[in-house]
């Protein structure tokens, strides 16, 4: 008999929508260019899941669209009237999720290994701010969250799969959409499991949006997600102590951007 082929490796992308400045977002226009399988030396496949449309640059738009993309229904509880597991599905619908935003006025680009969960007193795209909200800290949730990858082996693999982009990481997602979705994403996973993995990564980029910036971006995100799976290949799955900026060869910034 032969040997029975192992399931792929499902990936959400999402990039985000206009904003201030921005009328057309980068983020997004990558994440629509990623093909829907990837190259790999894995032994699994990878499938892409590029979310179809732009995610608003708004608080309450994240709050509501995100948790539903991550699990599966029957929907986590509301989180305005519940924030235990306990009713919660705990499969998520990806293997891996990339968030990527744009950060205006860079060159580089800069995998976020940390999100805040407080303070997002900057306006959105609705003239609302996030200031005040009580939720998360009623209920425990840490102020700050790591992602559950292996920070420095996935540097290592990032870097040397795409040698010729300026990459960096960083522990200053910049207190705006880009942050909160990210800290949305990794509190789903921790509210389920505090002790379990969250696979969950943000990818800032560069504000170009040009066709060469598009693919430079794409191939930056692509190798991302490769030095992922292969990290998973090596059994590493679990977070690493550590600051999340392991190897790192630039100053930490942070950047108002989504």
């Amino acid at each position: 008999m032969g040997s029975q082929a192992l399931p792929p490796i499902h990936v959400l992308v999402t990039g985000f929508g206009p904003f201030r400045d921005t009328p057309l977002n980068p983020s997004f226009l990558i994440a629509s260019a990623l093909p829907p399988t990837l190259p790999t030396a894995s032994t699994r496949p990878i499938h892409i899941h590029a979310h179809p449309t732009a995610i608003p640059v708004s608080y309450a738009a994240v709050r509501e669209l995100l948790p539903a993309l991550l699990f599966p229904a029957p929907a986590a509880p509301k989180l305005a009237t519940s924030f235990t597991a306990s009713a919660a599905p705990t499969r998520p619908n990806f293997d891996l999720t990339l968030l990527i935003g744009v950060a205006p006025g860079r060159s580089d680009f800069a995998l976020e290994t940390q999100a805040r969960r407080d303070g997002y007193g900057k306006e959105d795209v609705r003239g609302r701010t996030w200031e005040g909200d009580r939720l998360w800290a009623r209920y425990g949730a840490p102020e700050v969250l790591a992602t559950g990858v292996q920070r420095g082996e996935v540097w290592r693999r990032w870097r040397g799969g795409v040698p010729d982009l300026p990459l960096r990481l960083s522990t200053d997602a910049g207190h705006y959409l880009c942050e909160f979705i990210y800290y949305t994403g990794l509190v789903e996973y921790w509210r389920r499991d505090s002790e379990g993995e969250r696979p969950v990564l943000f990818l800032h980029v560069p504000k170009g949006v040009e066709a060469e910036d598009v693919d430079r971006g794409r191939r930056v995100a692509e190798g991302l997600i490769q030095a992922v799976v292969g990290s998973w290949e090596r059994g590493g799955r679990n977070e690493e102590k550590g600051t999340g900026t392991e190897d790192a060869d630039d100053e930490d910034r942070g950047w108002a951007g989504s």
